[in-house]
């Protein structure tokens, strides 16, 4: 028994769309020209995702190498959502099952670093007739450019280099993208 791989224990989200006010009472040309954007967003926080520490090994015998470690009762330091990205976890506390036995370490009792995301757009409706329009956009995502980690290695190998370590991205770095639509 333990915590599905898709537990949250926390998760706010939140979107907006925004008609900015500016060059509203301007001359016809001023306000077509700059008045009528439109800015939204999708602003997301979460807490990490959960992960069980594993073995390479066989160590039960059992002819697949999925199982868990031992867990020796030593304090876990788990410092994954501060920016910690080597040692998140406490390699001292784990150690291998004896041989022909299951590791002791409950299913996905550690959590991995949070996330933190906004989305961003501006765009802008051009009236070609009463019917047709023209639409500019120009979106971001992950606009603060905010590294959002994956969990870390949690393979446990005696003696492993990177074993409770942040090693890759859950989410890419800012992307830009223009766009124009015509409806």
């Amino acid at each position: 028994y333990g915590l599905a791989n898709w537990d949250l224990k926390h998760r706010f989200v939140t979107s907006y769309t925004y008609e900015l006010p500016f060059f509203s009472g301007s001359a016809r040309a001023v306000k077509m020209l700059l008045g009528g954007w439109q800015t939204n967003g999708i602003f997301t926080a979460q807490s990490g995702f959960p992960f069980s520490v594993t073995i390479a090994a066989d160590q039960a015998n059992v002819g697949q190498g999925t199982q868990r470690s031992n867990f020796s009762g030593t304090a876990i330091n788990v410092d994954c959502g501060s920016g910690k990205l080597t040692g998140c976890v406490n390699r001292s506390g784990f150690q291998l099952p004896a041989q022909y036995t299951y590791g002791n370490t409950p299913r996905n009792f550690l959590r991995g670093p949070g996330l933190v995301n906004l989305d961003f757009s501006l765009f802008k409706n051009f009236a070609i007739t009463e019917r047709a329009k023209v639409q500019f956009r120009w979106e971001t995502f992950n606009t603060l450019n905010h590294p959002n980690f994956g969990n870390p290695n949690s393979t446990f190998v005696p003696g492993s280099a990177v074993f409770g370590n942040i090693t890759a991205l859950r989410t890419d770095m800012r992307q830009m993208q223009f766009g124009l639509k015509f409806m």
